[in-house]
C-alpha cells in the first residue's frame, strides 16, 4: 500500500503557493497555513469601491525567474499572465527639474546620456552587462544553492565569488566608476529601494537589479501582479493543496531534532512529513523556533515521492 507522504507549508505567499504545486504534482498531500484572510502575501492586491490596488510589487521584474517557475510546473508565464513589455521601463524626474528615461531602446539611451555627460553610453554598456552578471552569477552560486551546513557557505569558492560580486564595495561608490553626473548616479542605483534597502549602504553586487531590468526588462500582467498569485492559486487548487486562511502558527514542533510539524495559535498541532517555512527567514529562527534551534542544526527529513 503506497501511503502518501504530508507536506505542511507556512504561508501562503507566491513562494508557499508555487511550492505546495512542485510537491503535489510530486505526489504529497500538501496543506498551506496563512495567517491572513487570503494568499498573496507581498504580492496581494485590495479592491475599493471597483478599482484594485496592487499592495506590493506593481509591475514583474526578472521575468527569466518567472518563467522558469511557470515552466517547471506545466505552464506558460507569458500566456497564462498575458504580459506587456514595458518600454519605457519608467520615467525619473529630478529636483532639479530634468528628467531621464529608463529604457531598453539602446538608440533612445544612448542620445540622452551623452547629452548629460559625453563618453557615458560606453560606461552605462559596461555597467549593464557586469550588473547582470552578477544577477547570473547570483542566481547559480547563491541563491541555487542549499547551504545545509556552515562550509557549504564558509570555503574559498564562496570567498572568490563574493570577491566577484563586489560586496565590499558600497554602490553608491561603485557606480562613481561608470559616471560623474549626479543625476546617472542617482538614475543607476535607486533600484536599491525595490527591496528596502539604502544604496548608500547596500553592496554594489545590486546592481544587478538595474542590470536586469535593461537586459530581461520589465512586464505588466493583464489586471496586475495578483494575476500571478490567482492563476498559480488555481493550479494549486486543482491539484488538491488545501489552504488554511487566519490560521498563524505559533511554533515549529520539534521531534528527535527533527521538524515535526506545526503548532496554530489555538493550540492545535499538525504533523508533518515535510515542512516549508515561507515566511522570512529571520521571523522564522526568531519566533518560530526553539531557543536551542535558531541555526542550521536541525536535521532534514528525509523523503521520496
Amino acid at each position: 500500500m503506497n501511503i502518501q507522504k504530508k507536506a505542511v507549508i507556512i504561508g501562503a505567499g507566491v513562494g508557499g503557493i508555487a511550492t505546495a504545486i512542485f510537491l503535489a504534482q510530486k505526489g504529497m498531500v500538501v496543506d498551506v497555513y496563512e495567517k491572513n484572510a487570503n494568499p498573496g502575501g507581498r504580492c496581494s492586491q485590495m479592491i475599493q469601491e471597483g478599482h484594485r490596488f496592487d499592495l506590493g510589487a506593481t509591475i514583474l521584474l526578472m521575468p527569466s525567474v518567472y518563467r522558469k517557475v511557470f515552466s517547471e510546473i506545466g505552464l506558460d508565464m507569458d500566456k497564462e499572465l498575458q504580459t506587456t513589455s514595458l518600454e519605457p521601463v519608467y520615467k525619473l524626474f529630478f529636483g532639479d527639474g530634468t528628467d531621464f528615461v529608463f529604457t531598453r531602446d539602446a538608440g533612445k539611451m544612448k542620445s540622452q546620456l551623452e547629452a548629460i555627460e559625453k563618453g557615458s553610453f560606453g560606461q552605462y554598456e559596461k555597467y549593464v552587462a557586469e550588473g547582470y552578471s552578477f544577477f547570473n552569477l547570483s542566481l547559480k552560486g547563491l541563491l541555487g544553492r542549499n547551504f545545509i551546513h556552515l562550509f557549504d557557505f564558509i570555503n574559498l569558492k564562496s570567498v572568490m565569488l563574493l570577491i566577484r560580486l563586489k560586496t565590499r564595495i558600497k554602490h553608491t561608490d561603485y557606480i562613481k566608476r561608470f559616471f560623474n553626473d549626479r543625476r546617472l548616479q542617482m538614475a543607476f542605483t535607486f533600484q536599491n529601494i525595490y527591496v528596502g534597502q539604502n544604496p548608500f549602504k547596500q553592496p554594489a553586487f545590486f546592481s544587478m537589479l538595474p542590470g536586469a531590468e535593461i537586459v530581461e526588462g520589465a512586464l505588466f500582467p493583464k489586471r496586475g501582479m495578483y494575476q500571478v498569485v490567482e492563476k498559480l492559486m488555481s493550479t494549486a487548487l486543482e491539484l488538491g493543496v488545501v489552504f488554511h486562511y487566519k490560521s498563524p502558527v505559533s511554533k515549529i514542533v520539534i521531534k528527535n531534532n527533527q521538524a515535526d510539524g506545526i503548532q496554530l495559535e489555538d493550540g492545535s498541532i499538525i504533523h508533518s512529513d515535510l515542512l516549508i517555512a515561507n515566511a522570512d527567514l529571520p521571523y522564522v529562527y526568531s519566533q518560530l523556533l526553539p531557543e536551542n534551534r535558531k541555526s542550521a542544526k536541525l536535521q532534514k527529513k528525509e523523503y521520496s515521492c
